[in-house]
């Protein structure tokens, strides 16, 4: 009998794992370090990193047997027989993620943030590959819907990190498109409250400075760092790269903001990730979002 070779799915998730236990390795050794907070921080970092990379990969192998689009749950579930939510109402951070673990792209633990702060957020461990009983007819479901993502629940929530709104204008984008300037996916950031621009500068005003997020990975008081992924796929980190009420003049490598000036001319201001800015409808907005739908009024999306 011919032996069955691995196929890229199971090669991709065993060196994803492999690089989890790696950082993992260096976040233990970091700790060991004592008052080493740099080595400590720096291995959280990567292996922080490592799991963003790791859903990264996971969304792209899905679109691979997929016309190239990442999980829609609302292309899967026609028939209502894995939530009662009909139509795009299904797009939820949590339906999309628990595709992904349903169908072995990725594990339940990659999602929760190797520096999570949220004691609401922890990783679901009973998922339920056949018959969930979360599910409106266990016999035919196509995910467990147990996994959710909406920390503010007495229930809690089970994913750290954010993703690009698959609104009607981001769908270009909720696909395998391989451009760097395209972010997807990243550590939850702060609500913004409104952002300013001026002399170059982009300014936003976080509606909570004391945002649980700003304590991801000892940044500096009221800013945010963490790492973002790209639809190449590959990750930064971006330290310190929104503070309250405190300017940002670089576009940090993704599609920066067009402003119209007086004299006709534009220029270039920072797009905040965390921050739907009015008529500009493809720009980037990450959050994790709790209702869905086709346009963006339809979602609803929650912060720490």
């Amino acid at each position: 009998m011919k032996r069955r070779g691995f196929t890229l799915i199971e090669m991709l998730v065993v060196l994803g794992l492999v690089l989890v236990l790696v950082a993992g390795v260096l976040v233990y050794l970091g700790a060991r370090g004592g008052n080493n907070t740099s080595v400590n921080a720096t291995a959280r970092t990567l292996k922080d990193a490592t799991q963003l990379r790791g859903i990264g990969q996971g969304m792209v192998l899905w679109a691979d047997a997929n016309d190239d689009r990442y999980p829609m749950p609302s292309m899967v579930d026609v028939n209502n027989t894995t939530v009662a939510a009909t139509g795009r109402a299904k797009d939820t951070t949590g339906n999309i993620m628990s595709i992904l673990a349903g169908h072995g792209f990725i594990t339940t633990e990659l999602l929760i943030s190797s520096d999570e702060q949220n004691e609401n957020i922890k990783a679901y461990e009973m998922y339920e590959v056949e018959e969930p009983r979360a599910a409106a007819d266990p016999s035919r479901a196509h995910w467990d819907p147990g996994l959710s993502a909406d920390f503010t629940s007495g229930q809690g929530g089970h994913v750290s990190f954010a993703h690009l709104i698959p609104d009607d204008n981001r769908l270009n984008m909720w696909t395998n498109t391989y451009k760097a300037s395209e972010a997807v996916l990243a550590n939850r950031g702060p609500e913004i409250a409104r952002v300013q621009r001026a002399n170059g500068n982009t300014v936003p005003t976080f509606a909570n400075a004391q945002s649980l997020t700003t304590q991801f990975f000892q940044s500096a008081v009221y800013a945010w760092s963490g790492n973002v992924a790209y639809n190449d796929n590959h990750v930064d980190f971006n330290g310190d790269l929104y503070t309250h009420n405190t300017g940002s003049g670089a576009t940090s490598g993704h599609n920066p903001i067009a402003v119209d000036n007086p004299d006709g001319s534009t220029t270039d201001y920072h797009d905040v990730l965390f921050h739907d800015e009015e008529g500009y409808p493809s720009n980037l907005f990450l959050g994790i979002f709790t209702q869905a739908g086709s346009t963006k009024d339809q979602y609803k999306a929650i912060w720490d």
